[in-house]
């Protein structure tokens, strides 16, 4: 492959910064998608043209810092809602300011970071699909090979929705889900590209039934190990009834959906903490590690302490 390398002075702290890479910043938030969920979107015809495959929520990210010289295959969207950042492609570099968003094409050379003095507050999406590059152009009025800044409107609904579907994706992956937080998406995007007709009311309609109440209940006991019969307990039914009944609204086993939502937890931990693999092991309430690490590359498609390494948010600087 063909590395395009970025040539920039950015500022001399993030050179020196590295070491801060797994303190994260208060109150944010990622979510990762598995591959074989990604696997799934590609099969559920309403969203497979463009569906989420990572988003998160950075607030005040000082030492902020990515950046990839041949680019990625994801679109990303960063919406700045305070504060300022950068961002680079090739030898232009740009200003991200407060009330802006900008995309970056699948494919194009990047950096970005956030400013030493006023560091960003950003909502950030990975997205795939073959509509990428039509919201690229749909959003930007372009083909989708110039970034550059585009300014929306502020909107504590739009944030709400975007809340909306990150809680949705943090309850699991089944199909439902999948549908709910991807359409949700589209509903977000139209937010960006017509603000003008952004008017109804964000509110919540869904009822807590019996599978609702499992998977809230499995959410407050990531940490601890729980059985199945603990699970349909929380849900007030039989296991037998329980666990077809689950299967059949979501798409897995009540033990299969509750490890998703444990690595998914994990992910959260070796982004945003310094903990040792076993240590994640343990407040997952797993008491093998080796066990634990089967599960995440089960799940992730590589191992704990490659994810952290890939997925670091702070990285060294390339020298050309």
């Amino acid at each position: 492959m063909d590395y395009f390398t970025l040539t920039f002075i950015a500022p001399e702290s993030c050179m020196r910064r590295d070491i801060q890479k797994h303190r994260g910043f208060e109150g944010e938030l990622i979510i990762e998608i598995p591959r074989l969920v990604i696997a799934q979107c590609r099969q559920l015809s309403l969203v497979n043209a463009l569906y989420i495959a990572r988003m998160g929520f950075y607030p005040k990210a000082l030492h902020h810092y990515f950046q990839r010289p041949a680019g990625i295959s994801d679109l990303i969207l960063i919406y700045c809602t305070a504060g300022r950042g950068w961002i680079q492609s090739r030898k232009k570099k740009m200003v991200l300011e407060s009330g802006h968003l900008c995309l970056l094409p699948p494919g194009i050379p990047h950096a970005y970071w956030a400013d030493e003095e006023a560091p960003w507050t950003i909502y950030w999406f990975h997205l795939q699909g073959k509509n990428c590059l039509s919201l690229v152009q749909a959003i930007t009025g372009d083909k989708g090979r110039q970034i550059k800044p585009i300014a929306v409107s502020f909107s504590a609904k739009r944030d709400a929705v975007f809340k909306q579907i990150g809680n949705t994706l943090l309850k699991g992956y089944s199909n439902t889900n999948l549908l709910f937080a991807n359409l949700l998406l589209q509903y977000y995007l139209a937010s960006l590209m017509i603000p003008d007709q952004f008017q109804q009311e964000i509110t919540n309609v869904q009822q807590a039934g019996a599978t609702d109440k499992a998977i809230a209940f499995m959410q407050q006991k990531l940490s601890e190990k729980i059985s199945l019969q603990d699970i349909a307990g929380a849900a007030n039914l039989s296991v037998s009834f329980f666990s077809r009944k689950f299967k059949e609204e979501t798409g897995y086993a009540p033990i299969e959906y509750f490890n998703y939502l444990r690595v998914q937890k994990a992910c959260q931990l070796l982004h945003f903490s310094k903990l040792r693999v076993s240590e994640i092991a343990y407040e997952l309430g797993i008491a093998d590690p080796l066990y634990f690490s089967r599960l995440f590359r089960q799940q992730m498609g590589v191992s704990p302490a490659r994810y952290r390494k890939q997925g670091s948010t702070l990285q060294k600087i390339e020298t050309p």
